[in-house]
């Protein structure tokens, strides 16, 4: 009887020992279990911090998983994927269990745990870490799943941007500064609008014609941009646990200059902390901003410029030259290649029209074919060539630039 106990203990010592020593089962593949990622904050144009959740059955493997669902959401989610086309999201496929297999790479920072849960044999853990998302691109570049922005640029060409705002403040100031650096990093041709100085005469006029009142966009006009991009900074306070705390918000609207038509829009959040002023805040916020609105720009950007470049013609003539000049040009505008063509107004002797064209890449080109051919009345002289506005005189004898 004794020696039956004895080898019951044993037996059941023995069990015990076993089930420690049970090792965790591996990730079924290489994929993501989880897919609960926060976005915290951008903190550069390459570096974007992120809370992410992972799932494993230890806490080893729940943190790799972690790392695999911030990788995932930089790719597929958020609210400015890298990987948008369908062209994109069949290439990627071919790429991305190898990514998942090599991640520590794209990480600049990882956490501590922040939060440990169990879900039966599941381990859950949130990590906060920082993602390299310029080297990321860079890998999608290199394995042909995205183009290169020199890639893009040879093949349709990149936007002229004016950062301007509503009002010409230090706040507004940093954040068009920081937003500026952003899209230099991003290889996109940037003018930030500093706000001073006297505003040409016909281009203020020729905004308000346009029924524009908004004085960021005579401005954008007189930068000569495609895009323009108008920053408008907020700032809060308040009190937690007795401290006074800080935080900042950057809201951007971007919109094309020859027909105003907006591109995106969109508001960056900085963290609200203990801050003695608001300067790092905005320049966080901005940054935020940044990351997502040049998403939705690069997006419509590339969806429309397939079609052919926007610009906007204002013509001058004089009362005697009025009607046929008016029809030349109408005509002329019309014989461009690919033309389509909107009347947006006309006076006595002021036409405005918007014009889509392909295969013209500036408003001095435009000018160039418009007057091989323009059939009317003298010729045509160019008044003002600004990015997609080009002002012009057309007809013989003196011409008085009169906004009827």
């Amino acid at each position: 009887m004794k020696k039956l106990v004895v080898l019951l203990i044993v037996a059941i010592f023995v069990v015990g020992c076993g089930k420690k020593n049970v090792k965790p089962a591996p990730p079924k593949d290489a994929f993501p279990v989880s897919h609960e990622v926060r976005e915290v904050e951008s903190t550069n144009s390459s570096e974007t911090m992120l809370r992410a959740t992972g799932k494993g059955s230890s806490v080893e493997y729940a943190i790799a998983d972690a790392k695999k669902a911030a990788i995932w959401y930089l790719l597929h989610a958020g609210t400015k994927p890298l990987i948008k086309t369908p062209e994109e999201k069949r290439a990627v496929k071919n790429v991305e269990e190898k990514l998942y297999s090599n991640l520590d790479v794209y990480f600049r920072y990882t956490s501590d745990i922040k939060s440990k849960k169990k879900s039966g044999k599941t381990v859950i853990v949130d990590i906060l870490v920082k993602v390299d998302v310029a080297m990321l691109t860079d890998y999608l570049v290199n394995n042909e799943v995205l183009k290169s922005v020199d890639d893009v640029a040879d093949e349709i060409g990149l936007p002229a941007i004016s950062i301007v705002a509503a009002n010409n403040s230090a706040d507004a100031a940093i954040a068009k500064n920081t937003l500026g650096e952003y899209l230099s990093d991003k290889e996109y041709e940037v003018n930030v609008v500093e706000q001073s100085g006297k505003l040409s005469k016909i281009v203020g006029k020729l905004a308000k014609l346009g029924g524009n009142a908004d004085p960021a966009y005579a401005w954008a006009l007189e930068a000569g941009s495609e895009i323009y991009i108008e920053v408008k900074v907020n700032k809060e306070s308040g009190m937690v646990s007795g401290v006074k705390t800080r935080k900042a918000s950057v809201t951007a609207k971007a919109f094309q200059t020859s027909t105003a038509r907006q591109l995106g829009s969109t508001t960056g959040h900085s963290s609200e902390r203990a801050a003695s002023g608001y300067d790092a805040l905005i320049q966080e916020a901005a940054n935020d901003v940044a990351d997502k609105l040049i998403s939705q720009i690069r997006k419509k950007w590339l969806k429309e410029i397939k079609k052919g470049k926007w610009f906007k013609v204002v013509i001058f003539t004089s009362s005697a030259d009025a009607d046929n000049v008016d029809r030349s040009i109408y005509r002329a505008l019309k014989a461009l290649p690919s033309a389509k063509v909107k009347r947006l107004g006309a006076g006595k002797t002021t036409f405005q029209y918007q014009l889509r064209v392909k295969e013209i890449e500036n408003a001095f080109d435009l000018l160039d074919s418009l007057s091989a051919k323009y059939k009317g009345p003298g010729k045509l002289t160019r008044e003002l060539e600004s990015g997609s506005l080009l002002v012009i005189k057309a007809g013989s004898g003196d011409i008085a630039i009169d906004f009827d």
